[in-house]
This record gives C-alpha cells, sequence and structure tokens, in this order.
C-alpha cells in the first residue's frame, strides 16, 4: 500500500443489518428500521469525511463477510480493513498497529454513531496531534467519539490505554482518561459532542435537526434528517 499522508482517519462501521446495528433503539423501532438509520448515518458520515484534505480514510469493518456490501454502499474512496479482536478493545489495538505498520504518524479512529459532529472537531484533533501524543473527544454518554494518536510514543500507549476498560458503560471516558495520565504523555480534550444510541438520543438528535433547520444553520446529515421525517410520520415516536 502506498502512502501519500503520513494521518489516516479510521471509521470503526458495521454492516448495516437489521437485528446487528443499533439494537439498542429496539422495540421503539423495529429492527428493520433501526438498520436503515444506521445506513444514513453511516453514508452521511462518511460522505462529510470526504472533506479532510492530507487525510487518508479507512473503513474499520464487521462482519468480515460484509466488505462487498460496505463497497457498495460507501464506495472506492477509503480503505477497507477488517476488525480483529473479541472486543473493542483489542479490536481498536489491532487497527492501530495496521495504521502504524503502514507508516502513519497521525492515526485517528471515529465511530458512526454522531452524523451530526462537526468535521472541524476531527480537524481540531489532527492539528493537535502536532503537540500531542494523544487527543480524545467525549461523548455526552460517558464514552468518546474520537481517538487520535501521534506515532511517537505509540508503544507507550496501546495497547495499555485500551486495557482493563467497561466497554460500551458510562465508564469509558474517565478510565481512559485515569490511564492516560498513569504514563507520560500529552493529551489533549477535544469539545463534547453526542452518540446516538437510545431512542432519547434519537430524540435529541431530531430536535437538534430541526432546531438547525429553524436557525437556517446548515445540516450535513441530509440522509438522517429525511429519515428522521420518514420515522417521525411513520410512529409519531417525536411529537408530543
Amino acid at each position: 500500500m502506498k502512502i501519500k499522508v503520513d494521518t489516516c482517519l479510521i471509521v470503526f462501521a458495521k454492516n448495516p443489518i437489521p437485528n446487528q446495528v443499533k439494537t439498542r433503539l429496539i422495540p421503539t423501532l423495529a429492527s428493520e428500521q433501526a438498520a436503515s438509520l444506521y445506513r444514513a448515518f453511516l453514508i452521511d458520515w462518511c460522505e462529510i469525511i470526504k472533506q479532510l484534505s492530507n487525510t487518508d480514510l479507512i473503513i474499520a469493518y464487521a462482519p468480515p463477510e460484509g466488505l462487498l456490501d460496505l463497497q457498495n454502499l460507501l464506495g472506492e474512496d477509503f480503505t477497507y480493513v477488517a476488525q480483529k479482536g473479541k472486543d473493542l478493545g483489542e479490536r481498536l489495538t489491532n487497527a492501530t498497529q495496521w495504521a502504524a505498520d503502514n507508516g502513519y504518524n497521525k492515526i485517528l479512529f471515529v465511530g458512526s454513531d454522531s452524523p451530526t459532529l462537526p468535521l472541524s472537531y476531527v480537524s481540531q484533533g489532527v492539528d493537535s496531534l502536532n503537540a500531542s501524543d494523544v487527543i480524545l473527544g467525549p461523548s455526552m454518554d460517558g464514552g468518546y467519539y474520537l481517538i487520535g494518536f501521534s506515532k511517537n510514543k505509540l508503544n507507550t500507549m496501546v495497547p495499555y490505554i485500551f486495557e482493563d476498560i467497561a466497554w460500551s458503560t458510562e465508564h469509558v471516558f474517565l478510565q481512559t482518561v485515569e490511564r492516560i495520565h498513569s504514563i507520560a504523555v500529552k493529551l489533549t480534550l477535544l469539545p463534547p459532542w453526542y452518540d446516538v444510541d437510545t431512542p432519547d438520543d434519537l430524540s435529541f438528535l431530531h430536535a437538534h435537526i430541526k432546531a438547525m433547520r429553524l436557525a437556517n444553520e446548515k445540516v450535513q446529515a441530509n440522509r438522517t434528517e429525511g429519515y428522521l421525517l420518514e420515522l417521525v410520520k411513520e410512529n409519531s415516536i417525536w411529537v408530543n
């Protein structure tokens, strides 16, 4: 693989299969609706990050047999690498090692649960790695929406930062910060943002996008917005 730039953004993504994605939205949404919503999230976010300059875009995908479907969904502007590991910590560790082995000096990870995340936050993260060893973007549910590393002290940080974390709980961010502070590396925090995992999160997303429209602000998650409007009409979930 020929590397043209020293920065990569790795998107952790799943094939949008019913009952395998956004399961915490079920039964508020049917499994097919939850999968369609995640599909909109993923397409929107992958369109948005194409605006990044001097950054290679990587899709770390699951399950392994989902490669062809995701390539057909997202296109050829990405490098596709299968997720490997029994838990999120191992998968992040293995993806970090892949990026380091392929010559990247700045390695950033994002999920696909925040279709309204400002791209400027990602750009800020890239810039912060000029002076910091690790960056974190805290999410309001106690996790993080972004983590990134400079290659300079990578062996000190990984896999240590990903070990002994209670994944998928509200403790992830604080546990990660504690582990970072226990080693001699410099941390920069990005502004907080929100993931969309639960019915309450989805209600907030709907209200947020609606408020942005009323304020004549640009809405970057157009497919997500359109599908939310369909869900409102079908289910009246967020109508008081």
